[in-house]
């Protein structure tokens, strides 16, 4: 990587750019020099020597270790990028020569993870036992700034079926899987068949933006009534869990994991006339990539198991070109 700086054409190493990595994510220079299994001198010359380079300060320190100033955090972007791509070169040069080892970064929105891909790594893991796998539940905005950097390899968002609100970026359109309102199974509104029994209902949901509520508002006022009071957003689907147990709460929740999780036996499906949209899963890699073969084969998982819900009656549709 090189930069230019007046007339002097000077080279960054990748050492330096592992170190400004390194110091970023452990906030120490002792940090770094263990991550990287080198002294902590050796580290504090390749920052030193990098900050001569670049001509500006690149950290700086505070009550709580070392930071990034602006122009180190803009360095350290690119840097995180250059070293994955070399990363990801490595690998498939390995990978031809019959090796079976490297790393995959898979990014989901929360909902996402509730779509089969819990199958497909099971898929995956019989064929690539060796690769290291990271997960990233993300918001959509954080999921394509880490595309866009080339920190994750993949990634799979789901949104409501509407081909209006599609995503014109999404590299693929994968399958649709049902959706349902759900509810304890031993709460208020167990057996609610209408919505003016859900009124005083808590409704969570897991959108970042403001789309569910609106569209509760929307399904409440088309009945005539007016829109429940408790409306709670929660991303975290841990947490989400947690309160639809300890609460009498409405929420959406996919078919397929109502039926074949092990928590599903806490939740029962409402018997209203109104359902939730289905859901689309969407496929997004970063752009003009070349995609891994770990990363390819995960791909082809995750098809495998769509067509074998679609085969098996389990909820999703296989969508044209996918």
């Amino acid at each position: 990587m090189s930069i230019t700086n007046g007339n002097i054409h000077r080279i960054m190493k990748i050492h330096q750019l592992r170190a400004l990595v390194e110091i970023a994510a452990t906030g120490t220079i002792n940090g770094a020099a263990r991550r990287l299994h080198v002294t902590q001198p050796a580290i504090t010359k390749a920052v030193r020597d990098l900050e001569d380079e670049c001509g500006v300060r690149l950290f700086e320190r505070n009550p709580w270790g070392v930071v990034p100033t602006a122009e180190g955090e803009a360095l350290l972007r690119r840097s995180r990028t250059v070293l994955r791509e070399l990363e990801r070169a490595q690998e498939d040069l390995a990978h031809l020569k019959g090796q079976r080892e490297g790393r995959l970064v898979i990014g989901v929105t929360p909902i996402a993870g509730t779509a089969g891909l819990a199958d497909a790594f099971a898929d995956f893991r019989r064929h690539w036992p060796l690769v290291t796998v990271e997960f990233r539940e993300l918001g959509f905005n954080q999921l394509r700034e880490q595309l866009s950097n080339r920190t994750l390899d993949l990634a799979f968002a789901a949104f409501p079926a509407n081909p209006a609100e599609q995503d014109p970026e999404a590299v693929k359109t994968l399958f649709a899987f049902d959706s349902v309102f759900v509810t304890r199974a031993q709460g208020a509104f167990a057996r609610a068949t209408s919505l003016a029994q859900l009124q005083d209902a808590e409704w969570i949901h897991t959108d970042a933006t403001d789309h569910y509520p609106e569209r509760i508002r929307a399904m409440f006022e088309g009945e005539g009534l007016a829109p429940p009071r408790r409306v709670t957003r929660c991303t975290s689907y841990g947490l989400l869990y947690g309160l639809a147990l300890s609460n009498d709460a409405v929420f959406a929740w996919t078919r397929h994991t109502l039926e074949t999780a092990e928590l599903g036996r806490a939740f029962v499906e409402l018997a209203l006339p109104q359902r939730p949209p289905p859901l689309q899963l969407y496929l997004y890699s970063p752009p003009e990539a070349q995609l891994t073969k770990p990363a390819e084969y995960f791909v082809d998982c995750i098809l495998a198991v769509a067509a074998e819900r679609v085969r098996t009656g389990r909820g999703s549709t296989v969508l044209p070109g996918a």
